[in-house]
């Protein structure tokens, strides 16, 4: 059985409390200033959006995520990406710094300002999030 992802990437939003984790992803660095987005990143070939976005959270942050809400799917130059929630309470102490240049939590105003500067990477991040949040009833 042929396993083809419909989307490209598949991203998730970190959170705790009310804030939420963005990084600026090293293949970011070609544009003029660095531009914030959400964790994750390619699917492989028989892999599925779950599957993508858990192995990329291991990867570029050394975190695990049992639990995946699922907030949907969100439109980004002519390509689907799936993007996802989880709960982040352990800390992160290590990133791999050839993948991220940068991580920071983020409220929801900050996550606005980024907008309105233009610095969010796939400019849905902001979506998903209050998407997330609708979700969450918050």
């Amino acid at each position: 059985m042929s396993r083809i992802s419909p989307y490209k990437t598949a991203r998730c939003i970190l959170y705790r409390d009310e804030e939420y984790l963005l990084a600026v992803h090293s293949s970011f660095w070609g544009v003029r200033r660095r531009r914030w987005g959400l964790p994750g990143g390619q699917i492989e070939w028989g892999e599925s959006p779950d599957e993508a976005v858990r192995r990329e959270l291991e990867e570029e942050l050394s975190v695990y995520v049992p639990d995946l809400l699922e907030i949907g799917a969100f439109h980004y130059k002519k390509s689907l990406h799936m993007v996802y929630a989880a709960e982040l309470l352990e800390p992160i102490g290590e990133w791999d710094d050839s993948e991220l240049l940068e991580i920071g939590w983020f409220d929801q105003d900050a996550v606005e300002e980024l907008a309105a500067d233009t610095a969010l990477h796939a400019a849905y991040e902001l979506d998903a999030i209050r998407a997330l949040n609708q979700k969450l009833d918050r």
